[in-house]
């Protein structure tokens, strides 16, 4: 793979290096990360390697940084006193995930090629649906609580299409962009894809998640067969091995999508009316050539927790995970049961 250089220069050594460990760790981000704390060994360096990103910090910056002809130069601000107008900046003093978020996104949209990302790992990754017809089944609690069960030993990611999911108010955030922001990037650079998720993923205990929309209206028009595309994109160019699809009937070709689907999930109840809706889902599926999908799909009850955790982030360690583990995927998680 073609690795760019993106180079880190601050003099405090802690804040560097926990920096550079964060960005390291989005593996599927083709650069080589630099770090300098001292000035002498940064303008050695930045002469006779081609960087092709700096962030620097507001204290150690000189106007004769923007002579090394650096294509793409970021000021970490701290008191705001010195600042170039010419240059981009963003707040030193906020977390390392903002940081990358901004940082991806004001390169994907300034640079004007950039390296392929390509997968590395051997096995392919794996897309679980899950949907009912039937409401109120605990579909986006079991969602997330699998998929941050999943996340604790494989990468994943996590994507909701729920009309009104209230994550930014669940989650006490604010979202600069959505999944309808991702696919229309998607759509107008697919070659950037990789960068511009990276400066959109959020993550909740290890789960990574592309926000849902916050007006659904935006993904009106979107077929089955351009989520499909993305789908394998995000393949191809992350390094994610699960994609979990907590889907809705607000998807346009939703069956296009579950058929697309490696495991399928459906959660229902026993009372009259939600039978009588799974029956009604499965007619559908059959009259519209579709049946393989009900032979395809795992359907089970869950039953009456007594109690269920308030916060996205305590999910996997109520009764709820505690039936996944034991019940629907006692083979995928065997060693935390002790098989």
């Amino acid at each position: 793979m073609d690795k760019r250089i993106l180079a880190i220069f601050d003099s405090e050594e802690n804040y560097a290096y926990r920096l550079m460990e964060f960005i390291s760790e989005k593996v599927n981000l083709p650069f080589e990360i630099y770090v300098f704390t001292e000035e002498d060994k940064f303008y050695s360096c930045a002469r006779t390697k081609d960087i092709e990103c700096l962030l620097i910090s507001e204290s150690v910056y000189k106007q004769e940084v923007e002579a090394l002809k650096i294509p793409h130069i970021i000021i970490l601000s701290e008191n705001g006193e010195n600042l170039s107008k010419a240059l981009h900046h963003i707040n030193k003093y906020q977390s390392c995930e903002n940081i990358v978020h901004e940082v991806m996104e004001y390169y994907t949209d300034q640079a004007g090629d950039v390296p392929a990302a390509l997968r590395t790992r051997g096995r392919r990754m794996r897309i679980i649906g899950i949907y009912t017809p039937v409401g109120r089944c605990l579909q986006t609690t079991f969602s997330l609580t699998l998929g941050q069960m999943l996340a604790r030993r494989y990468k994943t990611l996590y994507l909701n299409f729920e009309i009104y999911s209230g994550f930014g108010k669940i989650l006490s955030r604010s979202f600069n962009s959505d999944i309808s922001d991702l696919m229309y990037y998607f759509s107008c650079a697919r070659e950037k894809l990789a960068y511009r998720m990276e400066s959109m993923v959020e993550t909740v205990n290890g789960l990574d998640f592309i926000p849902p929309a916050e007006i659904y209206q935006n993904l009106a028009g979107i077929r089955g067969s351009q989520w499909i595309d993305l789908f394998q994109e995000i393949e191809k160019t992350s390094e994610y091995e699960y994609l979990i699809l907590d889907l809705t009937d607000g998807i346009m070709d939703l069956w296009e999508v579950l058929k697309e689907c490696d495991n399928i999930y459906t959660i229902y109840r026993e009372d009259g009316i939600a039978m009588a809706k799974i029956e009604q889902y499965e007619r559908a599926l059959e009259h519209m050539d579709f049946g393989d999908i009900t032979a395809r799909s795992t359907r089970f009850k869950l039953p009456v927790f007594r109690q269920l955790p308030i916060h996205f982030e305590e999910l996997t360690y109520g009764e709820l995970a505690g039936y996944i583990r034991e019940k629907i995927f006692p083979e995928l998680f065997k060693e935390e049961t002790g098989g």
